[in-house]
């Protein structure tokens, strides 16, 4: 009776990831909170939900049913919750943020607002740079406060830090604060930039290489000046390739960013690849980000301008001819066995990658820099197998931990029967795979160098490419959970944390912030005057 009702409790889970299921979401209108459905209709993934002042909504989540099901099934539910919650959601999800007992993963990266504003006017933009009618910059001491909120993230503090805005390059104590944040334990900085100090001053590009920068996410929507002025208001091409090339020189790695506006560019995304294959030994990764969908839109229009992650998959399957739409991309979450293995070896709590299936997809290409040409990893490399043993050999170290060096080691070993080098690229065997893996496994010592590192990597014939989908949420398709599983914050003067999802969309909390620490302009210039004079002091050298 007993080994029935374990059964039937195991059947539940293994179904857990099919559809219909129920989900919270948000009015459109008025943000209250209301129950929604996820469930499939035509081959197509829709949330419907009703509003009893505002009525009923359908929106679009994903065009392909059978890829969004892929991200569900071989999702990894291993949220570590923070210990150390810095407030009480004395209101209900999601207008109690900061963090509060609900959030379910630690994160993997900080943001922090340098200011609000932007050197330029992109219709686009999701912190509506320059257009709020407040200016909010803060100063090297709120920065420092925010830092530390960062760090003390119990029980694993984030790796990664990136600096955002507005155009962070333009603070007048960018470079102060990027030479901050190293001695605090970060293994990554970045800055999301547009570009343009980067392209304008190779001495700017230098000196944030060695403040300690080490990553520029790079606003990068196509090869065509058509794009960017329709998208960014102005053409914008040779000042992204001047940026990739100061940047490259300046010793630091790119990660492209597209915007994905559904008609607009969506037909370059190929290309894009392509330019980042042709430049790996610069360009480390493509974030794309499928545009947000803000202001009340009926619903046909909404439908011509939604571009989900399986319409990503598809575009760049059909525009590569190389990537698998159905085989190449996994949710996020799907190294979450491995994090836990590394848990276990180290005897400490490692970064988890354990946000909601629903919020992207990511895959990674090995390129030959010789023949210009790559292979996408799952194509040689049996992912949700090799997964899946990773996963039973962490639970049974967990449950049995004399016998860890043994089980750790058999991991290893097992590894390789899901390596397939008859289809891996020439050259790239199961070492090189190994060393590629035991990169995950030193993260935060391989960066201490990032001279060495890099010049490592550019010695190297191959080099390895991550492309990542976040489809960050606009108040149509808003999920709670999502939210709760972020692992991407926003570190806040206030001293409070957000996840990324609350903080431009949804509740917004970025405009109630902004609004509390915004100063009349003349305030702002001797902000910056006492954090120049403070930045040049011997005791903060």
């Amino acid at each position: 009776m007993a080994l029935n009702r374990l059964c039937g409790r195991e059947k539940v889970k293994s179904q857990a990831w099919k559809l219909p299921s129920a989900a919270q979401s948000l009015c459109p209108v008025c943000l209250q909170v209301i129950d929604a459905k996820l469930y499939e209709q035509d081959g197509q993934v829709l949330m419907g939900k009703s509003c009893g002042e505002h009525g009923s909504f359908k929106e679009l989540i994903s065009t392909d049913a059978k890829f969004f099901l892929k991200m569900r099934r071989t999702h990894y539910e291993r949220p570590s919750g923070v210990d150390n919650p810095n407030c009480e959601n004395d209101s209900h999800c999601p207008d109690g943020c900061g963090l509060c007992e609900q959030h379910l993963s630690t994160p993997a990266m900080i943001n922090i607002d340098l200011t609000n504003r932007c050197n330029l006017n992109c219709p686009v933009c999701f912190a509506s740079s320059n257009t709020t009618g407040r200016m909010c910059e803060v100063s090297l001491e709120q920065v420092e406060k925010m830092l530390n909120a960062g760090r003390n993230i119990k029980p694993h503090p984030a790796s990664c830090l990136q600096y955002v805005g507005g155009e962070p390059t333009i603070h007048p104590n960018f470079l102060e604060a990027v030479r901050m944040a190293k001695p605090m334990g970060f293994a990554q900085i970045q800055a999301a930039s547009n570009g343009l100090r980067f392209a304008q001053s190779p001495e700017f590009t230098e000196a944030a290489a060695e403040a300690g920068l080490d990553v520029v996410y790079l606003q990068f929507d196509g090869l065509s000046d058509e794009i960017y002025i329709r998208l960014r208001g102005r053409p914008l091409l040779e000042t992204k390739m001047k940026a990739v090339e100061n940047i490259g020189k300046a010793g630091m790695r790119v990660v492209l960013v597209p915007t994905i506006a559904k008609g607009l560019n969506d037909h370059q995304l190929g290309d894009i690849l392509q330019f980042a294959i042709e430049n790996v030994d610069v360009i480390t990764a493509i974030s794309w980000q499928p545009v947000a969908i803000t202001g009340r839109i009926e619903e046909s229009r909404r439908r011509e301008m939604r571009f989900t992650t399986a319409d990503l998959a598809r575009c760049l399957s059909e525009q590569s001819g190389f990537i698998d739409m159905y085989r190449d991309w996994y949710p996020f979450s799907v190294v979450s066995p491995f994090a836990r293995l590394i848990e276990i070896v180290k005897g400490q709590p490692q970064m988890r990658i354990s946000c909601h299936p629903h919020c992207g997809c990511a895959t990674y290409l090995i390129v030959d820099k010789q023949s210009k040409k790559a292979i996408p990893l799952p194509a040689f490399v049996d992912i949700e197998p090799m997964m899946k043993t990773l996963d039973k050999v962490a639970q049974r170290s967990e449950n049995h931990p004399w016998l860890k060096n043994i089980s750790v080691l058999g991991a290893m070993k097992s590894m390789k029967k899901y390596f397939h080098e008859d289809r891996a690229p020439q050259g790239w065997d199961f070492d090189r795979f190994l060393e590629f893996v035991s990169y995950f496994v030193e993260f935060n010592e391989q960066t201490r160098d990032r001279k060495g590192y890099i010049s490592r990597l550019r010695e190297e014939r191959f080099g390895a490419l991550l492309l990542a989908s976040m489809h960050f949420q606009d108040s149509y398709n808003y999920e709670l959970d999502r939210s709760r599983h972020c692992v991407i914050l926003y570190a806040a003067p206030n001293g409070r944390l957000y996840p990324f999802c609350t903080w431009n969309s949804g509740p917004c909390h970025r405009y109630a912030v902004e609004k509390a620490f915004a100063k009349p302009v003349h305030k702002i210039k001797e902000t910056r005057t006492k954090s120049s004079r403070l930045s040049r002091s011997p005791s903060s050298a």
